[in-house]
């Protein structure tokens, strides 16, 4: 088995991305089980929150800059794999520019995370300041297929938006979607997302891509669902 979480296709890499109803989306994942032999991947739970600063300066850019934006946000994995029995996050930063996607990511034990968001973690340099708060978290069921090292496509369905305080989300225990209770709006859809370096893909799959269509975001979309947040009139992304 093929391990993606830290390889270079995280760190630096090109992507699409494609919203489907869910009788498409079986229909994409079994080409890609067939491409993994017949295999079907298990499923991870996802929780990820969202950081930004005051006036909302990065979920602005997501809204209205969505192919040239900055993200940060901490995710964590259930089951994950790797954790040893300590409760950990990954801080995150995510910048996309011009369909170029560049990570920088570090591993934090869950008692230090609020240190980390005000500068000390020398690895994101980004987030410096401390002025960071949480303002959005989201949850989804996740399935990834990898068939190389130069690419991979994730699944995501079930994805839920949610309301985050400071205690929640910068507690010492880990969140879990029963901590944050119903979310405030469900996406039935699915997203679809292929990762590469820039390596051949299969020609059905390259053929998915949707050129200049629309990016989805799960930031922009999940502040204007949560928040109802707008800017300079543009709203909900994807739908």
């Amino acid at each position: 088995m093929i391990s993606f979480a830290e390889g270079e296709v995280t760190k630096l890499r090109r992507e699409f991305k494609r919203v489907l109803e869910a009788p498409d989306a079986k229909a994409v994942c079994a080409r890609l089980s067939q491409e993994l032999g017949g295999y079907l991947p298990p499923p991870t739970r996802i929780v990820s929150v969202y950081f930004d600063k005051p006036g909302h300066p990065l979920a602005r850019r997501a809204l209205l800059t969505p192919d040239d934006c900055l993200k940060v946000r901490t995710k964590e994995y259930s089951p994950d794999v790797g954790a040893a029995g300590r409760e950990r996050v990954v801080l995150e930063v995510k910048r996309e520019h011009r369909g170029l996607t560049q990570k920088r990511r570090v591993w934090v034990p869950r008692t230090e995370l609020g240190r980390a968001l005000k500068g000390g973690v020398s690895l994101l340099p980004l987030i410096a300041g401390g002025s960071l708060s949480p303002v959005l978290a989201v949850t989804y069921r996740r399935h990834v297929y990898q068939v190389s090292q130069e690419w991979r496509v994730t699944v995501d369905r079930d994805i839920g938006f949610h309301a985050v305080s400071p205690e929640l989300a910068l507690s010492p225990v880990a969140l879990t979607v029963e901590r944050l209770g119903l979310p405030v709006w469900e996406d039935s859809r699915v997203v679809v997302e292929v990762k590469h370096l820039g390596a051949a893909l299969p020609e059905w799959l390259a053929a998915l891509n949707p050129g200049g269509a629309t990016a989805y975001s799960k930031f922009a979309e999940g502040m204007a669902r949560v928040h109802a947040f707008t800017s300079g009139g543009v709203g909900v992304v994807g739908g």
